[in-house]
């Protein structure tokens, strides 16, 4: 008695984990978002433990597997709501959230340094636990980690730092102003200080000078970890004295986890390509190391469990010497389960493994739920283990078939499919050699290219660039909302580019390593090695300039924001019914003889419960149907530009910290964006600017990573959550670094139809920056002075300002600021750039109408501005400044705030209220902040 069957390997039986961590993870969720009293969250979890147990004891299979995995989901909202709220009172955040800490006022913070401080270009980072906390002479006990950022850019101040000898386990004393990171209020912007929540940091400071640190003392610290620590920062000093300064700061991020060296250029080749995730410590870099301690094959059974085991141990102290990032613990933790399953006798199941680690790192840390590394590291490897390695594998069985007991029937798939599979692993020197020597002989008919590729000896490097190519797709294909969600960026070529990349990675990594060992051994040898690294540097980071000109070949793309945003998550149901295909297809029969004694037909029954008959192939209506809800969710994702006009003049006053930046969205949909704010980058202040304009972002330090903008994280991010990816004009009125700087990027991101400037400075590096990247885009730069006017779908636009340049070199400071005037209907918007007294003076005498019902309050209220004849002049309603939650620089002055004050001002701050938005519709005037 024989019957075809096959077992899916997507059940509960065969894959327990796979649903356990959904169930984990739809708990977390509910937490999250609802926060339930913990009272309900514990009953519920004791409950349905207690019900799944009695139910295995009643036999009730199905009923106790539906029960575990709610108890499963309110153990997971349990473990939540407990890390939620495990910060004590003393904690440095609670502190800072009861007012007790000010980021006004310096403290003096006493705790251990948690690691060595972290070199960057001109500063260092020092990871503080606390321990002790003194606020205006009041000392009290504190608790947890504030990440401190220490200037040394002069001489003095690095031999100041260097004589202080701090390092792991070092007890210091710190006089430092403490704060959270600076978050942008507009939508689309990033959470910075949710990213320093997810790195396990409480507040963040800036130390103003190595003088104002104090060691006193050493505390106990790990010896293993010491060691660590230490070899990680002898790899970044042999990387610096072996390599030029830019392929050092690739090596240093792609092998120790410091990015802070990159140089900015090869990180946006990297990103354009899709193959930016090189730098970032992650599952490629582990498994190459697997790789490597493992010899690249299986070895010999007797040395096994041994070879195993160094490997685990060398890849759980790189894992922690490197920082335990959530990639690198999944990696880790997936290669320890993948190799401690076959020492303990149990074969371990793909699919399984992901989810068994994913389980693993979610009950220790719920919050990994929200974190964006820790969803494309786990989807990634679960679009390789649930589409790439199974379509490989029915390729193999389609490739590989021979008529055999088991396997007696053709392959049931289509004539491409199949010649396609035998090309790739029908082996015809084999079977030919096993037909000469087997007593029965007999002939198939395979692709001859199988043959041809054979002969040419070329049929395993073919093979494996089309199983990476699939294996590849599989990751472009799972990831792209992700990528759409949080970066706005989809690679098509990322298909191709991440093949090179991976093989170009693990070249780079290995050869630096061998040129640093060789190195110290043969000069010569380390030399040629070093060449090996600086090709494959190269080829790495400019992989992307063949197809930079392709159309379509990398592009950006807008997003969802709010509730919208679960077109992401439906995006995987038919992903999900793709994987259930592709388990589901079985092209070659398989077929078991059943063990005829048994005649009980109830044991016959249990035998072959999980066996049923195998499709001839996919199914024609589900493949249809997956195909077309695939193509939809592509489409959605992508989100195709669509007319959002709706005959209202919309002026959003974007927050930007210190800065400017406003998208005017005009009633037929058309759209202009005035400056672009500017760059996060630490930097001492250049008193050389006009009017105190600097690029200095001291107090706003990012700590995602140095390659942070506000054009790309803060102005295109709101662009794109409009569902926009085109801007019809862009206007810089001046060169100062806090308007024109972010323009870069906006031009870079996104279809400019033209760009508007006032005057033109001679030699200013930001608005070259920004005129440069104009140019290579093709986009038309137009000027405009004082006395123009144009209409933009119904709106007059007035230009008052600036004068036309009567001197050389022409300047662009603040004074030079192109001033605007919006009228639609009966309403109208004066936007004055940063003129300051001379340029309002002028304004005034000239006699030309100023009068506004909003004005964007010049110079983000300093004093030099906003004169008293200037706001009688305009007269406004309502007044928008555009300024930081805390200026250095004194913005706005109590002083010139009063003036508004005085005369009715309603006055809005981007600092505090979030983005402020007006709307009218030429007689009506509606104006709304986003934090309310």
């Amino acid at each position: 008695m024989s019957q075809v069957f096959f077992r899916s390997t997507l059940t509960p039986r065969c894959q327990p984990f796979l649903y356990l961590t959904a169930a984990l993870v739809v708990g977390i969720l509910v937490d999250r978002c609802l926060e339930p009293p913990r009272l309900i969250v514990t009953a519920s979890t004791l409950f349905f433990a207690a019900a799944s147990i009695k139910l295995v004891l009643s036999k009730k299979e199905t009923s106790a597997g539906v029960a575990l995995m709610i108890g499963f989901a309110f153990g997971g909202a349990l473990l939540s709501l407990a890390e939620r709220t495990s910060h004590t009172a003393a904690r440095l955040d609670r502190l800072f959230e009861s007012k007790v800490i000010s980021p006004d006022d310096p403290v003096e913070l006493t705790g251990t340094l948690a690691a060595p401080p972290e070199p960057a270009p001109g500063a260092y980072y020092l990871d503080l636990d606390a321990q002790e906390i003194r606020v205006h002479g009041d000392a009290m006990a504190a608790a947890g980690r504030a990440r401190l950022i220490l200037s040394t850019a002069s001489g003095e101040s690095q031999s100041e730092f260097e004589r202080l000898a701090l390092d792991y386990g070092s007890r210091v004393r710190v006089l430092v102003r403490l704060e959270r990171a600076r978050s942008y209020a507009n939508p689309g912007s990033p959470d910075f200080n949710a990213f320093l929540e997810r790195q396990g940091y409480d507040l963040k400071g800036v130390i103003k000078s190595p003088l104002l640190i104090e060691r006193i003392g050493d505390a106990r610290a790990s010896r293993v970890l010491a060691i660590l620590y230490h070899l990680r920062l002898r790899t970044m000093a042999a990387l610096d004295s072996r390599f030029n300064r830019r392929v050092a700061g690739t090596l240093k991020a792609m092998l120790v986890g410091n990015r802070y060296f990159l140089e900015p250029a090869a990180s946006e080749r990297l990103r354009e390509a899709s193959t930016f995730h090189t730098l970032s410590i992650s599952g490629m870099h582990i498994g190459i190391i697997a790789w490597v301690l493992l010899g690249g094959r299986s070895t010999l059974k007797r040395r096994r469990t041994a070879r195993v085991i160094v490997c685990l141990v060398v890849l759980w102290a790189y894992a922690i010497m490197v920082g335990l990032a959530a990639p690198v613990s999944r990696a880790t933790a997936m290669i320890t389960i993948g190799l401690m399953g076959p020492l303990l006798f149990r074969r371990s199941a793909s699919i399984n493994t992901v989810a068994l680690a994913a389980f693993i790192m979610l009950a220790l840390e719920p919050a990994l739920v929200n974190d964006p590394a820790f969803q494309l590291s786990f989807i990634a490897v679960a679009a390789i283990v649930g589409l790439g390695l199974p379509l490989a594998e029915k390729l193999r069985e389609i490739g590989q078939w021979r008529p055999g007991s088991h396997t007696p029937h053709p392959p049931s798939c289509s004539p491409a499919v199949r010649y396609f599979a035998e090309t790739l692993f029908w082996d015809d020197r084999a079977f030919n050699e096993e037909m000469r020597r087997s007593p029965i002989r007999y002939r198939l008919e395979k692709a001859g290219a199988a043959r041809l590729l054979g002969l040419l000896r070329v049929q395993g490097i073919i093979r494996g660039i089309v199983l990476l190519a699939i294996t590849s797709a599989a990751i472009q294909l799972a990831t792209l909302p992700l990528m759409a969600l949080y970066f706005n960026r989809i690679a098509p070529v990322g298909v191709l580019l991440n093949i090179v990349a991976g093989l170009l990675t693990g070249v780079l990594m290995l050869t630096a390593l061998g040129a640093i060992a060789a190195g110290a051994l043969s000069a010569w040898i380390g030399a040629q090695l070093g060449r090996v690294v600086y090709a494959a540097h190269y080829l790495l980071v400019n992989s992307i300039a063949p197809f930079s000109d392709i159309p379509m070949a990398t592009f950006r793309v807008a997003h969802y924001e709010g509730w919208d945003s679960i077109i992401y998550a439906l995006y995987f149901a038919p992903l999900a019914m793709l994987v259930a295909l592709i388990d589901q297809w079985h092209p070659v029969d398989q077929v078991r003889t059943i063990d005829r004694s048994l005649k009980d037909r109830a044991a016959v029954r249990k035998q072959t419960a999980t066996r049923r008959a195998a499709p001839a192939g996919l199914r024609i209506v589900p493949s249809l149907f997956c195909a077309l809800a695939m193509t939809s969710a592509l489409i959605a994702v992508i989100r195709p530009a669509v007319n959002q006009a709706n005959g209202k003049l919309t002026v959003h006053f974007l927050d930007v910290g210190q800065g400017d930046s406003a998208l005017v969205v005009f009633p037929h949909g058309k759209s202009m964006l005035v400056d672009g704010g500017g760059e996060l980058r630490f930097e001492r202040r250049d008193q050389s600017q006009k009017g105190g304009a600097t690029a200095e972002t001291e107090e706003d330090e990012n700590f995602a990573d140095n390659a942070f903008s506000i054009g790309e994280a803060v102005v295109s991010r709101f662009i794109w959550s409009l569902g926009r990816t085109r801007v019809d004009y862009v206007l810089a009125t001046h060169a100062h670094a806090d308007h024109v700087g972010g323009l870069r990027d906006v031009v870079r991101n996104l279809q400019i139809g033209q760009a508007i400037v006032g005057h033109v400075p001679t030699a200013d590096s930001e608005y070259d920056r920004f005129a440069e990247a104009a140019r290579q885009r093709g986009i038309v730069l137009s000027r405009v002075s004082a006395g123009e006017h144009f209409q933009i779908d119904g709106v007059t636009i007035e230009v008052l300002w600036p004068l036309p340049a009567s001197s050389w070199p022409e300047t662009s400071g603040n004074d030079d600021s192109v001033v605007l005037r919006l009228v639609y209907g009966s309403v109208s918007i004066l936007l004055a750039g940063d003129i300051e007294r001379a340029a309002e003076d002028s304004l005034v005498a000239s006699g030309v109408i100023l009068a506004a019902d909003v004005l964007k309050v010049p110079h983000h209220g300093s004093r030099t501005s906003s004169t008293e004849a200037f706001i009688n002049a305009v007269h406004p309603r309502y007044g928008v400044i555009s300024v930081g939650e805390r200026s250095r620089f004194g913005h706005p002055h109590p002083a010139v705030v009063n003036r508004y004050l005085t005369r009715n001002v309603k006055l809005y701050q981007t600092g505090h209220d979030g983005m402020v938005t007006l709307e009218t519709d030429g007689s009506t005037l509606d104006i709304r902040t986003h934090r309310e």
